[in-house]
């Protein structure tokens, strides 16, 4: 579980070996796993604990005010480690006091006397303290004297390009979340809550639910008609979702609405989970809402097909080569 978000990391010593990953860790993609599958590994070794440090904001969200590119927000960042046999996670509230905190203070207050690792991992270009000036060098150098190993895990590369949070986000910007979703490891998805709608869509004859993020800085991907798998009521449905303004109706507010396929009833839900599996067109407008729903109806067509194709695995851990490790 997490340390408070607020508060230094609890000082008290382990009861047992800490291999301590650190990083930010936004989406626990594919190359994060390898970080993390080495961080279990020495854990292992050590018969002690995996644990993770990261940071909440993001430091991309201390540096730039306006960052709405947040891939996991804390609760599913957290989920997923844990879900990924990750013991412990301390969460380093990133304000202006620990992004101005030298390279120096920063290890020996939140690493070494903060959590006594036995090993540290991080990927070959983590950063930390003011400015960014520590790297895994320095870090090496800082852990030396007090007998902490240092391991540095090689970028795990794939379809021609390390595997990061940044690449991600901006394929998920262009709307290619199937590429997105081969290096996160699984469909990305957006959760909130389900919040009142304008009835457009029961009046064309396509009842929808709108999803309200549950953080702000949540990145939404590009407007346009998405197939998709909706957790909601504690079921799951195949979906159409539409992101964008509703140009045919001189929508001006952002929305994301899924239309339920196979919904024989009247829900109200209170939270969703959108799973996107595929991007099929770009928003547009039409001139009359017949248009747009002899369109909707085209695009349930086609999402039943695509929804219907075999599923791919959403753990790709496999994809990590064994020597890496």
């Amino acid at each position: 579980m997490p340390t408070g978000r607020n508060a230094p990391i609890n000082s008290s010593r382990p009861r047992a070996p800490l291999a301590l990953a650190m990083g930010s860790f936004d989406g626990v993609h594919l190359g994060h796993r390898q970080i993390l599958a080495r961080t279990r590994s020495l854990a292992s070794r050590l018969r002690g604990l995996a644990g993770v440090l990261t940071y909440d904001p993001l430091p991309a969200q201390s540096i730039y005010p306006d960052f709405t590119y947040v891939l996991t927000p804390l609760a599913e960042k957290t989920r997923l480690l844990t879900e990924l046999g990750i013991e412990r996670i301390h969460v380093v509230r990133f304000n202006q006091r620990v992004r101005d905190t030298e390279p120096e203070t920063f290890v020996e207050r939140h690493v070494v006397s903060g959590l006594k690792p036995a090993v540290v991992v991080v990927g070959r270009d983590h950063r930390f303290g003011r400015k960014g000036r520590g790297d895994t060098v320095l870090l090496a150098h800082l852990l030396e004297p007090h007998g902490i190993g240092l391991e540095v895990v090689p970028e795990f590369v794939l379809f021609g390009g390390p595997v990061r949070s940044t690449r991600i986000r901006e394929y998920l910007l262009l709307g290619n979340v199937r590429r997105a979703a081969e290096l996160l490891g699984r469909h990305y998805a957006l959760s909130g809550a389900v919040v009142p709608g304008t009835g457009t869509g029961r009046r064309l004859g396509f009842p929808t639910i709108n999803l309200r993020p549950c953080e702000r800085e949540s990145l939404v991907p590009a407007d346009g008609v998405y197939a998709c798998r909706v957790d909601v009521a504690e079921r799951r449905f195949d979906a159409v979702v539409n992101i964008g303004h509703r140009p045919t109706f001189g929508g001006e507010t952002r929305t994301i609405e899924a239309h339920l396929l196979g919904l024989d009833e009247d829900i109200r839900p209170s939270n969703a989970v959108f799973h996107l599996i595929d991007r099929m067109r770009p928003e547009r407008r039409f001139p009359s809402a017949e248009a747009l729903a002899a369109q909707i109806a085209a695009d349930v067509a086609r999402a039943r097909a695509a929804l219907a194709e075999p599923r791919p695995a959403t753990n790709l851990d496999s994809r990590i080569p064994s020597n890496n490790l």
